[in-house]
């Protein structure tokens, strides 16, 4: 996703409830200034999207206090304006690795010594997935499950290696200039080939895009989508294959492998 402003192909919207379960909303006002503040700690890069608009732009959390944050702006003009105009801002972040997404109203512009930043108030509910519930494992480079998703164009499936992987969902790491996912979209028909050979069909849904910059400037897209309608027995599939990395790693941790 690239910092121009937006234009009529890219006006699709979404409202913000993005929320596939309830359990995993954050309302308590202190646990949302905690977790804005290990946003802040962790120099997390969090994606934004103007009026809920597939097009974002790159921002972090500056600074909470008891009502308000403080949003990183653009240092493209362009890309300010459209903030600043938005009626809410639509953010998805990582703390720890796992899932945040929250919607803000009405960001105030400002600026400061040339520096542009937004004032929001404190978001009313906050998605937190917990991943404790649905362990989520980062995938090895030489040992990873692989993804192939049906080109909308109608060419050869497109394919990419599984970053991480849980029982819920993977995650996608793509070139910010491929633009293949949308927030909310659903992909039938996906193939998830786990490296013992077992294939796996099933259809893939949009949760999350993040965009991310490398050390060498290159930008990165990081793509959450979660598993619906799984076959009969590909949990436990997976499962196996989370457990016997998980007891590699720790085999050789112990020096015994």
């Amino acid at each position: 996703m690239s910092e121009h402003e937006p234009t009529e192909s890219s006006q699709t919207s979404f409202d913000g409830n993005l929320y596939a379960d309830e359990k995993y909303m954050v309302r308590n006002r202190r646990q949302i200034r905690m977790l804005m503040q290990a946003l802040i700690d962790q120099r997390a890069t969090l994606s934004a999207h103007p009026d809920g608009r597939e097009q974002s732009f790159p921002s972090a959390v500056l600074e909470v206090d008891e009502d308000g944050v403080l949003l990183d702006g653009s240092p493209m003009p362009a890309v300010n304006r459209s903030a600043a105009n938005a009626g809410f801002l639509l953010c998805f972040a990582q703390v720890d690795k796992v899932m945040v997404r929250f919607r803000v109203e009405q960001p105030q512009q400002q600026e400061q010594g040339g520096h542009v930043a937004f004032r929001v108030e404190l978001p009313e509910e906050l998605y937190h997935l917990q991943r404790r519930e649905l362990y989520r494992l980062e995938t090895p480079v030489g040992d990873s499950p692989w993804c192939s998703v049906p080109d909308p164009a109608g060419g050869e499936p497109l394919r990419w290696r599984a970053v991480d992987i849980s029982a819920g969902g993977i995650a996608l790491l793509l070139p910010a200039e491929q633009q293949v996912f949308k927030l909310q979209q659903r992909h039938a028909g996906c193939l998830l080939e786990l490296p013992d050979g077992t294939a796996i069909t099933t259809n893939l849904v949009v949760c999350s895009l993040v965009t991310r910059k490398q050390a060498n400037g290159v930008e990165q897209e990081r793509v959450g989508l979660r598993f619906e309608a799984l076959p009969r027995g590909a949990d436990a599939a997976i499962q196996r294959y989370i457990f016997r990395i998980d007891r590699e790693r720790k085999a050789r941790l112990n020096g015994d492998g």
